[in-house]
C-alpha cells in the first residue's frame, strides 16, 4: 500500500510539473473566471520578439500575433488581405504596389503608414543590421545579390502617399512569386518609435521587451522558456479577437494530447505536430477536433551522383516502396512524393505521375549496368528522428532486394550535413520545408552551391531553375518548371520519399480556425476564431 501511494504521488507531481506553471498558472486560472483565455501550445522555444532578428519558428509564431505582414499567404497559392487591403503589379511586372488598410493603428494609437513599410525595408537591407533573412531583399532595386543596400537607404521601396507603398524590382518577376517572397517573413515595425535608434543597436534595444505593435494581440508578460501572455487587441482593424487573453506555452510533444484532453491546452501550433503514436487517441477524443494538413515539406534520400551512375540511381528510384513508408511510418498521414514539388503545389507537373514502383525492373537495370554490387554503400541518417531512422531501415531492405549492400551510419545532424556536403556518403537523409515558391529547391541542385548535396556536376538543372526564377510570365515559368521536374526525375540527384502531414488539433471550445495552412504556419488568423465562454 505504501508503494502504491508513493507511485500515485509521483504521478501526481509529474503531471503538476507539466501543467502547473507555479504562481503564474494560478494567476491564469483566476483570470479565466472573469476573462476568456485561449492557450496555444508549441514544442519549440522562442529567442526574441524582434521580427528581423530570428530564424526561429517558435519566435515567428509569437511575432505574427504582434506584428503585421502585408498579406496572408496560403499554401493553395492564394492571398488574403492583412495590412494591405489590396495590391497590384504593373504591366511590366517590375513594380508591386500595396494599398494599406487606413484603419490600421499601432497600439499607442499612431496610424500605421507607408513610412513604416519603407523603414522596415530599409532596416531589412541595412548594412548595419544583420538580418538573417536578408536574401529576400535581393529582388529590389538598390540592393546587391545578398539583399544588402548599395548605399544607406538605397532600397527602392517608396511611400507614394500615407497608405500606398511601391516596391521596385530589379527585373520583371511573376507577381505571385514576389508576393510570397515579400510576405513570407517580412514584418512591419514602427518607424516613429525606432527610426532614431542606430541600426546596429536596434536588435538589442529594450523596445523589444515590451513592444508597441499593430497585430491582433498585445504583449503582456513572459516567463522565459515557458510561456508568453498576450492581451487581445480590441482595436485591431480586421476585427477584435473573440477572447480577452491568449497564452502561448512551450509543451513537449508527448504532453500535447494530455493537455488537450484536460483542457489545459486549447490549440496546438501547426509546427508542433501531435506524435503519430497519439494521433488515433486524439481523433477519437470527444472534446478534440483534429486536422491532418498537407504541407509543402518533403523528405529525401540524397544520392551521391559521383558514386552512383545515373542508370543505377534510376533503378534505386523505382525500387523504393514509398507507399510502405507512408502507411507504416506515417500511419497514412502523408503521401508519397516523386520530386521537390508536392502534388498540391500550384506548379506540380502531372507528368511526374504515376510514381513507379518496380523492384524486378530495378534489379534487372542494376544487373545490366555492370555496377559493382560487391561493395558496401554508406547510408547516413541523423539521430533524434525516429521516422527517418526507420525509413532508412526499410529502404536498406528495398535496396538489398535489387542486389545492393547498404550499411546504415547514424550521426548527429551537424555531422551528417558536413559529411554530405563533403561527399563522404552514398545515401543521406535530409528533409526540406518546401515553399509556395517553386524554385525553392534550385540551390539544392545547383553546381557550386553549399546545398548541392548530391555533388552534381551537370549545371543544367540549376540553370533551368535559375532562369525560371527570373521569369515574369506565369505560363513561361510553368513550362520551365515542368522541364525542371522531369529532368530531376531523369537524373535522380535525390530520391524523393514522402511529405508528412502536419497533425494539429484544437478543443471544441475553439472554432472557425482556418483549415488551409499558411506559409511557415505562422499566420493563424486568430481574429477569426470563435471561443466559447
Amino acid at each position: 500500500m505504501k508503494r502504491l501511494f508513493t507511485l500515485l504521488l509521483i504521478t501526481f507531481v509529474a503531471l503538476s510539473v507539466v501543467f502547473a506553471g507555479g504562481a503564474q498558472e494560478s494567476k491564469t486560472t483566476s483570470q479565466a473566471k472573469t476573462e476568456k483565455v485561449v492557450t496555444i501550445a508549441q514544442t519549440g522555444n522562442w529567442d526574441t520578439f524582434m521580427p528581423m532578428n530570428t530564424t526561429n519558428q517558435g519566435s515567428d509564431n509569437l511575432i505574427d500575433l504582434m506584428f503585421e505582414r502585408l498579406m496572408v499567404i496560403k499554401t493553395d497559392g492564394t492571398f488574403d488581405p492583412r495590412l494591405a487591403s489590396s495590391w497590384e503589379a504593373n504591366e511590366a511586372s517590375d513594380v508591386i504596389t500595396y494599398h494599406l488598410n487606413p484603419n490600421a493603428k499601432w497600439t499607442d494609437g499612431t496610424p500605421v503608414t507607408a513610412e513604416d513599410v519603407v523603414y522596415s525595408a530599409q532596416v531589412a537591407s541595412s548594412a548595419e543590421f544583420a538580418y538573417p533573412r536578408r536574401i529576400r531583399m535581393q529582388y529590389f532595386k538598390g540592393t546587391d545579390d545578398s539583399g544588402m543596400e548599395l548605399a544607406p537607404n538605397s532600397i527602392e521601396v517608396i511611400a507614394v502617399d500615407d497608405h500606398t507603398v511601391q516596391f521596385n524590382l530589379k527585373s520583371p518577376m511573376d507577381p505571385t512569386i514576389i508576393y510570397a517572397l515579400i510576405n513570407r517573413d517580412f514584418y512591419i515595425i514602427p518607424s516613429h518609435l525606432l527610426k532614431d535608434i542606430p541600426d546596429d543597436k536596434l536588435a538589442t534595444d529594450s523596445f523589444w521587451q515590451n513592444p508597441v505593435s499593430d497585430g491582433p494581440c498585445i504583449f503582456d508578460s513572459q516567463i522565459a522558456g515557458e510561456r508568453v501572455e498576450f492581451k487581445a487587441n480590441k482595436d485591431y482593424y480586421l476585427g477584435a479577437p473573440d477572447f480577452d487573453r491568449l497564452v502561448y506555452r512551450v509543451v513537449t510533444a508527448p504532453n500535447l494530447l494530455a493537455g488537450l484532453m484536460s483542457g489545459e491546452i486549447d490549440v496546438t501550433s501547426a509546427d508542433s505536430s501531435i506524435p503519430l503514436t497519439d494521433w488515433d487517441a486524439a481523433k477519437s477524443a470527444k472534446n478534440i477536433e483534429t486536422m491532418s494538413l498537407p504541407s509543402f515539406g518533403y523528405q529525401t534520400m540524397v544520392v551521391n551522383t559521383q558514386h552512383l551512375p545515373q542508370e543505377v540511381r534510376q533503378a534505386i528510384n523505382i525500387a523504393v516502396n514509398r507507399d510502405t513508408l507512408v502507411q507504416s511510418l506515417l500511419l497514412g498521414e502523408g503521401r508519397p512524393v516523386i520530386g521537390p514539388l508536392v502534388e498540391n503545389h500550384p506548379y506540380f507537373n502531372q507528368a511526374m505521375l504515376p510514381i513507379e514502383y518496380n523492384p524486378e525492373k530495378a534489379a534487372q537495370i542494376i544487373k545490366n549496368s555492370g555496377f559493382d554490387t560487391s561493395k558496401t554503400l554508406k547510408m547516413l541518417v541523423s539521430t533524434g528522428n525516429t521516422i527517418r531512422q526507420n525509413s532508412a531501415v526499410l529502404i536498406q531492405q528495398d535496396l538489398q532486394k535489387i542486389g545492393l549492400k547498404v550499411e546504415i551510419q547514424t550521426l548527429d545532424f551537424p555531422t551528417l550535413l558536413t559529411n554530405t556536403r563533403n561527399g563522404d556518403f552514398d545515401f543521406s537523409f535530409i528533409g526540406f520545408q518546401g515553399s509556395i515558391d517553386p524554385t525553392e529547391s534550385v540551390p539544392n541542385v545547383t553546381v557550386g552551391y553549399l546545398n548541392n548535396f548530391s555533388q552534381l556536376t551537370d549545371p543544367t538543372l540549376g540553370e533551368i531553375g535559375m532562369k525560371s526564377s527570373l521569369l515574369a510570365n506565369p505560363a513561361e515559368r510553368h513550362e520551365l518548371m515542368d522541364q525542371y521536374q522531369l529532368l530531376i526525375k531523369e537524373q535522380v540527384p535525390y530520391v524523393y520519399l514522402y511529405s508528412q502531414n502536419q497533425l494539429v488539433a484544437h478543443t471544441t471550445r475553439v472554432s472557425n480556425i482556418p483549415t488551409i495552412p499558411v506559409d511557415l504556419n505562422t499566420n493563424k488568423c486568430v481574429w477569426l476564431w470563435k471561443v466559447q465562454d
